[in-house]
């Protein structure tokens, strides 16, 4: 076992030997050797876009209704306020025509059971006032028997009967107050129904007022019409878009570039746009990337403030600022080398070759930075990725 174990370690030397003798005896073309050294890696890049409208208004249709004349197509340029397409009005106007008369009415029925009520209210305090009337002269009358009884004038039956008389009296006239409330209640109630019906009925009108209003489809902005919805005598349903015009007061910018480009631009990175002899800063929104094709889209936002400068401009150049790095280690980055964080490399050692992983950080378009794993001069062997391997 021991003879073995001294064997192992005799051959292992001598195979590192050798695959460093076969790397050195393969052409220049299939291996490389990098040194690694300290200075910037920039993965910032530029690319190309275009100045486009970033945002377009749409006006829906708010009740199915037929096209009865078209002033404006699509790519037309039109002013805020400008008329592009007409709606049938025949139908809303009878409409409007019969609310005004039902709202009438209800103000005509509203009003008649204001003076009813206020009738009937008389009426009740009148009915209300004579039963008092009676009981204060019943109990004037129970007064002055109450004095003849004490000389003997009358009888106490006498006093007893207009006793109860007055005792019904009151009855009575507790539960006309009861009657006249509830009277009162239910005119009361009469009258907010009918208000109700009446607010109702207004609202609705305000509301066919405004659809009145809207068949009349005008640009709700400055701009380009990019969607201008049938034709004349087309039925258009409900909230499908009547139209929609491209702001020509508010702009982005579409930027392309290579799919192999994604990790460099993201949403929220920062862009320097180019405009002429001046820049503007900008920030990334949505990415686009399309299966079909090698390119990514993505969208540019830049300040308000700057938005005017982008009005004469269709395209501009875009500087992607990426992770740029300064005084870091770094080496060569060779055409399809694998853009992994962690590689597998061989080091130069004098005589000896070491495998050891190295830990890669930003990739630039010309170098990778090394944040660990190696240390400034050493030399890694690499396999030109152009190369095939022999068989």
């Amino acid at each position: 076992m021991m003879n073995r174990s001294r064997l192992f370690v005799f051959i292992v030397p001598i195979v590192i030997a050798g695959i460093f003798a076969s790397c050195q005896s393969k052409s220049d073309n299939s291996v490389k050797t990098e040194v690694v050294s300290r200075g910037p890696v920039v993965a910032s890049f530029k690319c190309q876009g275009s100045v486009q409208s970033a945002k377009v208004v749409s006006i829906i249709n708010p009740e199915r209704n037929v096209v009865i004349a078209v002033h404006k197509n699509a790519g037309d340029h039109v002013d805020k306020g400008e008329l592009i397409l007409q709606m049938d009005k025949s139908k809303i106007i009878s409409g409007i025509a019969e609310l005004n008369n039902q709202l009438s009415q209800k103000k005509n029925a509203l009003e008649r059971i204001r003076l009813n009520a206020k009738s009937a209210e008389m009426d009740l305090d009148y009915g209300e006032q004579n039963k008092k009337a009676r009981i204060l002269q019943l109990q004037a009358s129970l007064e002055q028997q109450e004095k003849l009884l004490e000389v003997g004038g009358t009888s106490s039956a006498r006093i007893d009967q207009l006793k109860q008389n007055i005792a019904m009296a009151e009855a009575d006239l507790a539960n006309q107050d009861e009657k006249n409330a509830i009277r009162i209640q239910q005119l009361d109630m009469d009258e907010r129904n009918l208000e109700l019906q009446i607010t109702a009925f207004e609202k609705n009108l305000r509301e066919q007022k405004e659809l009145l209003r809207k068949t009349d489809v005008k640009a709700p902005v400055s701009g380009i019409i990019l969607e201008v919805a049938g034709n004349v005598g087309e039925y258009i349903s409900l909230d499908q878009v009547l139209v929609q015009v491209a702001d020509e007061n508010s702009y982005k910018i579409i930027g392309t570039a290579g799919k192999n480009k994604l990790h460099l631009i993201q949403t929220g990175g920062t862009v320097d746009v180019t405009l002429g002899n001046s820049k503007i800063n900008g920030t990334i929104g949505q990415v686009t990337i399309e299966d079909a094709s090698e390119l990514l889209q993505f969208d540019v936002f830049v300040p308000e403030s700057d938005q005017e400068k982008l009005a004469e401009i269709q395209n501009v150049e875009i500087l992607i600022n990426a992770n740029d790095r300064e005084n870091v280690l770094r080496i060569h980055k060779l055409p399809g080398m694998p853009l992994t964080q962690h590689l597998d490399v061989l080091l130069q050692k004098g005589d000896e070759l070491v495998r050891t992983e190295i830990v890669l950080g930003t990739i630039g378009k010309d170098y990778c930075e090394i944040i660990s794993g190696v240390e400034e001069g050493d030399v890694i062997l690499v396999q030109d990725p152009a190369s095939k391997p022999t068989m």
